[in-house]
């Protein structure tokens, strides 16, 4: 068992039919889930209340430099600009076969930065816009 190297997870766009194609320069990428945390104590539960939690929200954040042009980068630039803002990803190792994420996603938070003294960078927020088709983070490559 080795460790995971943040260099080797990816997150890819859907750009046809049965292409999936990485966003250019990307240095970061976060996967977050989180539920609501429910109260579900009453006044029969004592001094120890009781809670469970609702719905997930898996989420993404993505950033990286800007390499133009960028087939990744504009499907998800388009998609941004579309109402809903939805698209398909992916999330898997380069080079793996194991796919860890992939579902229809909403993206906010759009964004890029041109400093003068640095490369031009992008970030974008996504979240999962309806249940994934695939959900499985420990899947390990054949």
């Amino acid at each position: 068992m080795a460790n995971e190297q943040g260099k080797d997870w990816r997150l890819y766009i859907k750009t046809g039919a049965n292409t999936w194609t990485p966003i250019g320069g990307e240095t970061s990428l976060k996967w977050s889930r989180s539920s609501q945390e429910q109260d579900q104590s009453d006044k029969d539960t004592g001094v120890y209340g009781a809670s469970t939690y609702g719905q997930q929200k898996i989420s993404f954040a993505v950033a990286g430099n800007l390499k133009l042009p960028d087939a990744g980068f504009t499907a998800a630039e388009v998609a941004s600009k579309a109402s809903p803002p939805e698209i398909e990803v992916q999330v898997k190792k380069v080079g793996g076969t194991a796919i860890k994420y992939q579902g229809r996603v909403a993206i906010g938070n759009f964004s890029a930065d041109f400093p003068k003294d640095g490369p031009a960078t992008y970030s974008m927020d996504m979240a999962n816009a309806a249940a994934p088709t695939t959900d499985n983070l420990s899947a390990a490559d054949a």
